[in-house]
């Protein structure tokens, strides 16, 4: 009996020791047809006319491309976000698409802490300062740096990573509010220490405003001039998600004129930015090349997850995490970020 196939689409180039990972961690039964980085949509479509299997971070494909891969049972996406793939093409050919299962959730979490703290605390200011031989030169010791103890963190969406990041920030003794479209129960609230707050609520009263929601069409600019207006002047904004969550030419200028304090960003509306954009040189943002969820961590947890969902559905079970836009096809297993 033939064996089913696998078909590992990198979209992003990854180093020889996460790749090897791929290959040892496939689960016996199944054939793995590994494609280059640098595999075109038209080269991924012939791959999986023949494959039961997609995994990995697959190019948007054209509607054909799923409606002729008559075998396929699976896009097994391994990040959490998943606005790069053709949902309506798979959703037409009833394939179902599914997330990482929160496999990069605390990697994720562990960035947007970081970025609230060195926003607060000057981090990147004052590396600069020492390395450049000017020590305390230029920014005042005490003038907007802040503790992140006492403060309310607001969280906009509360899946997989906004979880995690509540359990982290706990630990600073900061209080926890957040937005969701889906509102977790009494009790869930009580274990986790948050309170839920409508989005006007949590925008007017937070410190920092931390988003972790998925990128479409009900959340894109969900940041914009007017949320910005709403914010304390001291508040600050955290994106480790999607950079068109925010409207990026609003953000600019409420930072220009300092109508909020500071944003700490891990992704931005094109990337990577164009070299003028004003972004690179405001001195209250920090910023990281959308690195916030690969971790040598997180990919043998992406893989695992990715791996045991396909052998679920090979198994015939209903797979897990499939995307809220195709729930009402397929069953699905837990919540998505």
């Amino acid at each position: 009996m033939t064996e089913p196939t696998i078909i590992f689409a990198q979209g992003i180039e990854m180093p020889p020791d996460i790749l090897a990972q791929v290959q040892h961690m496939k689960p016996a039964g199944f054939t793995l047809q590994m494609l280059p980085h640098t595999a075109s949509a038209a080269e991924i479509a012939v791959a999986i006319r023949e494959a039961e299997y997609l995994t990995g971070f697959p190019r948007f494909l054209p509607d054909e491309a799923y409606t002729e891969a008559k075998r396929l049972k699976l896009l097994q996406v391994l990040s959490a976000g998943y606005d790069y793939v053709n949902i309506a093409g798979a959703r037409k050919a009833r394939i179902p698409i599914c997330a990482n299962g929160g496999a990069n959730s605390v990697a994720v979490a562990e960035h947007a802490i970081m970025l609230m703290l060195a926003v607060y605390r000057k981090l990147v200011a004052f590396h600069q300062n020492v390395a450049g031989g000017q020590w305390h030169r230029g920014i005042p010791r005490t003038v907007d740096i802040y503790e992140l103890e006492g403060k309310t963190v607001g969280l906009v969406g509360l899946g997989n990573i906004g979880r995690q990041v509540a359990r982290r920030v706990k630990a600073f003794d900061a209080e926890v509010i957040y937005y969701d479209t889906f509102r977790l129960s009494p009790q869930e609230e009580k274990k986790l220490g948050v309170q839920y707050a409508p989005l006007d609520t949590l925008l007017a009263t937070a410190d920092i405003v931390s988003l972790h929601v998925p990128l479409n069409e009900s959340t894109r600019h969900l940041i914009d001039a007017q949320v910005l207006g709403r914010m304390k002047p001291t508040a600050i904004v955290i994106n480790t998600c999607r950079g068109e969550v925010v409207n990026e030419q609003a953000l600019i200028a409420a930072l220009q004129h300092r109508r909020i304090l500071g944003a700490g960003l891990d992704t931005q509306a094109k990337e990577p930015p164009d070299s003028n954009n004003p972004l690179l040189t405001l001195p209250n943002v920090t910023l990281t090349p959308h690195s916030a969820g690969p971790t040598v961590d997180s990919y043998h947890k992406r893989f695992q997850n990715g791996y045991a969902n396909i052998e679920r559905v090979a198994r015939g079970q209903a797979p897990l995490w499939v995307i809220p836009e195709m729930r009402d096809l397929f069953k699905a297993g837990r919540g998505l970020d």
